[in-house]
């Protein structure tokens, strides 16, 4: 008997990949549109770093100012790719930090049966260098995790 999941949380960036994950996620059930959550996490783009007298680049305004219009760009593009496959806006939630920790933090939090991410299938330095948001996801989920190879 094959396993139906329940909840599917969809790990995604910004990037025009994106597609080949959620395709890959809304294909496992087009009647369970309700059962898809997606998260897309922005790293922190200027802590710890200081400027004149120990004061954060990060708290001044127009890096402040610059950092948001950013984040909203990017939940923006979220949404757009989430309604090409169906998925209400409302089941985005927009996330701060490391992106495997976030994602496995939210998996927990939502009892998510599976997450579903995309790879580019790195190997070797470019692994090490770059890291592997997958891999750790992988290595640290509550649940299933199926990994999509993004094709070029």
């Amino acid at each position: 008997m094959a396993t139906r999941y329940q909840k599917i949380l969809i790990a995604v960036d910004a990037s025009e990949d994106a597609d080949q994950v959620l395709e890959a996620a809304t294909n496992l059930d087009r009647k369970g549109d309700d059962r898809f959550h997606v998260v897309t996490v922005i790293p922190p783009m200027m802590d710890g770093v200081s400027g004149m007298g120990g004061a954060s680049f990060a708290a001044s305004w127009p890096l402040k100012d610059m950092e948001a219009a950013i984040n909203k760009e990017i939940a923006d593009g979220v949404r757009e790719r989430m309604a090409q496959f169906g998925i209400p806006p409302e089941r985005l939630s927009v996330l701060y930090g490391r992106p495997a920790t976030e994602i496995q933090a939210l998996a927990g939090k939502l009892k998510a049966d599976l997450v579903v991410i995309g790879s580019h299938g790195r190997r070797g330095l470019a692994r090490v260098m770059l890291g592997s948001t997958a891999n750790g996801v992988l290595h640290g989920a509550p649940c299933d995790v199926l990994t999509v190879r993004i094709r070029d």
